[in-house]
C-alpha cells in the first residue's frame, strides 16, 4: 500500500518479492567468540564494579567536603561509636557512665 505523499502511477504493480540478486544471505546468528565472551563479561562484571567503586569515593569525598566546610552538622564519629568501643569478638569496653559528685565527694578531705 503506498502513502498519500509517494509519486507513484496509477497502473503500477507491486511486487512482494525482493528482485532476485547473487548476494549471499543475511546471518542472524553469529556463534561466540572467545573475544566476544571477554567482553560481555568485562562489561556485566567489572564496569558495575568500577561504578560501585567511584559512588563509593563520591560519597568519602562529598561527606569530607561537608565536614570541613561545616555544612549541617556532619561528623566524623557518629555518637554511636564514642560509647563503645570493640576489641575482640564478643568484648568491648564501654566508658563508664559520669556520675554527678555528691555532697560526701565534695567534702571529702582526700
Amino acid at each position: 500500500m503506498h502513502s498519500d505523499s509517494e509519486q507513484y502511477s496509477a497502473g503500477e504493480d507491486v511486487s512482494t518479492s525482493p528482485p532476485s540478486s547473487s548476494s549471499p544471505p543475511l546471518v542472524l546468528y553469529k556463534a561466540p567468540t572467545a573475544w566476544s565472551l571477554i567482553r560481555g563479561a568485562a562489561i556485566n562484571l567489572l564496569l558495575p564494579f568500577i561504578n560501585g567503586m567511584m559512588l563509593g569515593f563520591g560519597e568519602l569525598f562529598a561527606h569530607e567536603a561537608a565536614f570541613r566546610l561545616g555544612w549541617g552538622g556532619t561528623r566524623v564519629f557518629p555518637l554511636s561509636r564514642r560509647r563503645a568501643h570493640p576489641i575482640g569478638p564478643g568484648i568491648e569496653i564501654r566508658d563508664r557512665p559520669r556520675t554527678r559528685p555528691d555532697l560526701q565527694d565534695l567534702t571529702s578531705l582526700e
